[in-house]
């Protein structure tokens, strides 16, 4: 895990249930992918890698079905990990049709 204030995990999701893909937020990792996100939603400041996009670029067998995304604070409650406008068009371009996230 992460010595930061909070933690991001996302993780994806088959119709089954089972794990497709799981990914944390990083803070000092950037991505051309996740640019290109920024840029279509008028954020393209936010070029750190989300766990939500992470875990997508992960899957690799497989179709995604849901997504699950939480945040934890450094006492490990939960917080609000609703996605971001970049990951949720993220999301929908990739087919997943159920979104779940913790609300703290």
């Amino acid at each position: 895990m992460s010595n930061r204030r909070h933690v991001v995990k996302a993780t994806v999701y088959d119709k089954r249930g089972r794990i497709l893909a799981e990914a944390y937020n990083s803070y000092d990792k950037t991505s051309p992918i996740q640019a290109k996100y920024g840029r279509r939603v008028n954020q393209p400041d936010r070029i750190y890698l989300h766990a939500e996009l992470r875990a997508i670029i992960r899957v690799k067998n497989g179709s995604p079905y849901k997504i699950k995304v939480e945040r934890y604070d450094k006492n490990n409650c939960p917080k609000l990990a609703k996605p971001c406008p970049i990951c949720e068009l993220a999301i929908k371009e990739a087919g997943i049709k159920f979104v779940e996230y913790t609300v703290g």
